[in-house]
């Protein structure tokens, strides 16, 4: 859901209960930090508004407007923003702190100075590995006349994808995208294997996702649920995050499909969250669900495979 700037996020609440659409069937890091497949530790937590002083490397980023499936956001064929990249150094390098700029270009060539708030944030900025071993979610902050930055460290070198998610104001819900190599230490691609489980341990949070029949081309209902890792009981106060119960970001194994979902509308928190969206081709995806509980964030990774369209 989309909210203009300076509207008040209205708090509403209203329990969902998922356990009924489960279809019977049956990591932790900061808002800025990295999260590792299998590992729960995240790279330094690097701060915002650092201006570099080396040259940086321009990149014109491909931009399409959104399609929404039940409010996932995936690309679409209208270009109408033009989005350059720019990054300081020139090449980051793994392990040390590198600044992502933006510029929004409108079709006339002139700054795009106004976006709509979408979940309290202008631009929400996804980073991951090519092999989608590596994943982080920011938030650049606006410098003026339509330029936007954000700091990060990248844990290891290698190629990685940026998807960069706004509304420009008025306007309707567009994705650009670009592609960077870092340099440093890179590592062996992780295998991405369907989970044979869709269960993972959070901190002190159970998280669980139940899926129904996953075909491409068809809705389907994700749905999470949290259990207390100590006592095993459903978790009363989970809390909303960007003023949602939750975020999901799904990207497809070949970088080329990326979802933004965000929850039913009228949730804001509790033991269960309710995604849904449509799958635009079959193939293997990893899907980040992203939550928060005791004012801490959870990012929680699944893999899973999707079958071909009957």
């Amino acid at each position: 859901m989309m909210h203009r700037r300076n509207r008040k996020n209205r708090n509403r609440t209203l329990h969902i209960g998922l356990m009924a659409v489960l279809l019977s069937a049956a990591y932790t890091s900061s808002q800025t930090g990295w999260a590792a497949s299998g590992s729960a530790a995240a790279a330094p937590a690097p701060a915002s508004g650092v201006t570099f002083g080396q040259a940086g490397t321009r990149l014109s980023g491909d931009t399409a407007a959104g399609h929404e499936h039940h409010h996932a956001h995936e690309e679409g064929h209208n270009q109408s923003v033009t989005v350059q990249w720019s990054f300081l150094p020139k090449q980051p390098e793994a392990g040390n702190r590198a600044a992502i700029q933006l510029n929004f270009k409108d079709a006339h060539g002139r700054p795009v100075q106004s976006f709509d708030l979408n979940h309290e944030r202008e631009i929400h900025l996804i980073a991951v590995s090519s092999d989608l071993s590596e994943f982080q979610h920011l938030h650049p902050v606006d410098e003026g006349q339509g330029h936007f930055t954000v700091d990060t460290v990248f844990p290891k070198g290698g190629a990685y994808k940026l998807f960069a998610d706004f509304v420009p104001a008025g306007g309707s819900h567009q994705v650009a995208r670009t592609e960077v190599t870092v340099g440093g230490k890179t590592t062996a691609a992780v295998p991405l294997v369907p989970d044979k489980r869709l269960v993972q341990t959070v901190q002190s949070t159970v998280v669980s996702l139940h899926t129904g029949e996953l075909q491409a081309g068809k809705e389907t209902a994700l749905a999470f649920s949290f259990k207390d890792a100590g006592t095993g009981r459903p978790v009363p106060d989970m809390e909303p995050y960007l003023g949602a119960a939750g975020h999901v970001v799904i990207v497809s194994s070949d970088l080329r499909h990326y979802l933004h979902v965000h929850p039913k509308e009228g949730q804001t928190a509790g033991p269960e969250a309710l995604f849904e969206t449509t799958f635009p081709s079959p193939g293997i995806y990893k899907v980040w669900g992203q939550f928060q509980r005791h004012g801490d964030l959870l990012t929680s990774s699944f893999t899973i495979k999707v079958g071909e369209q009957a």
